[in-house]
């Protein structure tokens, strides 16, 4: 009769027990079928899928926009008997955009949820997961942006010095240069603190310590934003002042006013051929006694 009675009890208990697990799933169930179904929830997950596929269509459009000049610039730069050297630059910061418009495409579309395991997947997380390459492209067109704005304020401001000293080799420099720059800064920042955890991609999570993040992320605003900022800021400054002096000649030219001696030389041939020498002369002339000014403060 003891041994029923003890049988019956462990019945019991082990009934009790699975009715209490039974009640943990079903709990657990609601709260995450609750959780799925929270608004809020539901409002992120939408926002996010309609902002992936609102990149890609940028990214397309930038594709699209960017293959036609560039296009246009090799063609133009081919039949161009006389190459130019910002014509290289300008190709260059093409070139860079449409390959960051081409990374945002094939990323955005692949999406972050692919499983990663081994050294190819470290690869991948590091350089496409992290955003590694499309932060490396976009720097890399700072630095050929700043490159291109330094060649045309040493051509308009400085002609004499930048015809005397700019090389076409030193352009050259700066197009690898801006490759090189942008993808070594980014990357090396990607491969010493990017990790994987249960075949997932966390970017720029394990620093050394806090000070370490923040200085990589300060240098990284002051190399790839303000210092390019700051000498954009000068460079064009100084183009416009200097263009309005020329245009200020110019205005004199056109109304007879005082001009310099150089633009009041003897002139032969037809009216439009002695305007502009005349206009050549002066420029010239104002250039010339600027940099002396220059030179002297």
């Amino acid at each position: 009769m003891s041994g029923q009675f003890e049988d019956m009890t462990a019945e019991h208990s082990t009934d009790i027990q699975t009715t209490s697990n039974s009640t943990q799933k079903i709990s657990d169930y609601t709260t995450s079928k609750a959780t799925f179904f929270d608004p809020a929830w539901q409002i992120a997950l939408t926002v996010e899928f309609y902002f992936q596929y609102a990149v890609i269509a940028i990214g397309i459009s930038g594709m699209a926009a960017n293959a036609l000049v560039l296009y246009a610039l090799i063609a133009e730069n081919a039949q161009n008997t006389k190459k130019r050297a910002i014509n290289l630059l300008i190709i260059n910061q093409n070139l860079l955009d449409f390959s960051s418009c081409v990374l945002v495409v094939v990323i955005y579309s692949i999406g972050y949820g692919v499983y990663l395991t081994g050294t190819l997947g470290y690869i991948i997380c590091a350089v496409f997961f992290s955003d590694g390459a499309i932060y490396s492209t976009l720097n890399a067109s700072v630095i050929n942006l700043t490159a291109l704005t330094i060649e045309r304020y040493l051509k308009v401001v400085h002609p004499f010095w930048s015809k005397k000293y700019l090389k076409r080799w030193m352009i050259h420099a700066a197009m690898v240069f801006a490759w090189i720059g942008g993808f070594v800064f980014i990357l090396s920042g990607a491969f010493t603190t990017t990790i994987i955890v249960n075949g997932k991609c966390l970017s720029f999570y394990a620093w050394q310590s806090t000070a370490a993040e923040m200085v990589y992320k300060n240098l990284a605003n002051v190399l790839f934003f303000f210092l390019p900022l700051v000498i954009l800021v000068y460079c064009y400054g100084r183009i416009v002042i200097v263009m309005r002096r020329q245009m200020r000649v110019m205005a004199d030219l056109g109304t007879g006013a005082s001009i310099p001696r150089s633009a009041t030389g003897a002139c032969h041939g037809g009216t439009q051929q002695c305007t502009d020498e005349r206009f050549t002369d002066s420029v010239q002339e104002t250039q010339m006694e600027h940099h002396q000014n220059h030179d002297h403060c």
